[in-house]
């Protein structure tokens, strides 16, 4: 998942989007089968596999959508080894306006010059490197219960656990200190022992930098999916946000929307210039379609 947001209140929250977290699960359950190892070793597995296959080892294209209460965006995305670029291609479900469409196509022309698109780059690989902070911190944070079993979309056995802050566990910095005040469930594909699902609630109020910096309200909400998009490829496909608290005692906040992705596709490594080809359909983006 990727990140647009900066409130230094929110920022754990919004991080543990880049985690790589899987497909929505059916409903019906499975057989209550028992899991393979206790839950908290479980889980230090899934975590270390995590770690072991991150999502930027592959480039790929595909498409997003973010929902707001005033609106939704669609975009088209693709990865470069310079970072994420992503084209809008539609606002509220309906095609751009020509100003919109020259509005979004002078910002991807910014990202030729290499001093924006460096600013971009940077800003993306903090992102990944706090991102990396959660993911690691995410054994010792909770005290896992195993819950029951249910059988995945592509008929894989996935464990449910249930999660609760550890009573011995400090922040070690300070995206982590959200775990605090967090709980809920997490699923496990144990045959590809990856992480497949996070439902995860703020039970109580959670004061960051001790109020000075900003307050998350008890109730907010994340639940975060990924499965394999391809070829054994896993990567975010659903992430819901539900946040209300202040950043610096007197900016309100309030996060609502639920972000989608779908229809990835493997892409060769390409030049900046080259991605913005093939957002725009260009000759690449017909060469491409072309080999698939």
């Amino acid at each position: 998942m990727r990140l647009r947001h900066r409130h230094f209140a929110c920022t754990a929250v919004l991080l543990l989007s880049i985690i790589g977290l899987g497909f929505a699960l059916r409903a019906d359950e499975g057989p209550q089968a028992q899991p393979p190892m206790p839950p908290n070793e479980l889980m230090r597995e899934a975590i270390v596999n995590e770690i072991e296959h991150p999502k930027s080892s592959r480039f790929c294209i595909w498409m997003d959508r973010v929902e707001k209460p005033k609106g939704s965006w669609t975009r088209q995305m693709v990865g470069t080894p310079e970072g994420i670029i992503a084209r809008l291609l539609a606002v509220n479900d309906k095609p751009l306006t020509p100003e919109q469409r020259k509005t979004d196509d002078d910002r991807l022309n910014r990202l030729l010059d290499p001093a924006k698109m460096g600013q971009k780059t940077s800003q993306q690989r903090a992102d990944e490197q706090r991102s990396q902070k959660l993911l690691r911190a995410l054994p010792a944070a909770f005290d896992y219960t195993y819950s029951g079993s249910e059988i995945g979309p592509a008929g894989h056995h996935i464990v449910r656990l249930n999660f609760s802050p550890a009573s011995g566990f400090a922040p070690p910095n300070f995206e982590t200190q959200i775990y605090l005040a967090m709980k809920g469930q997490v699923w496990i594909d144990t045959e590809v022992m990856r992480v497949a699902k996070i439902d995860g609630t703020l039970f109580k109020d959670l004061n960051l930098g001790w109020g000075f910096i900003g307050k998350l309200n008890k109730g907010g909400r994340l639940v975060l999916v990924q499965g394999d998009v391809g070829n054994g490829h896993w990567d975010t496909t659903r992430l819901e946000l539900k946040f209300t608290g202040k950043v610096l005692l007197l900016k309100h906040l309030q996060l609502d929307e639920t972000e989608t992705e779908w229809d990835f596709h493997p892409v060769p490594k390409m030049s900046v210039k080259q991605a913005i080809e093939l957002l725009r359909g260009g000759q690449l983006a017909s060469t491409l379609s072309e080999g698939r």
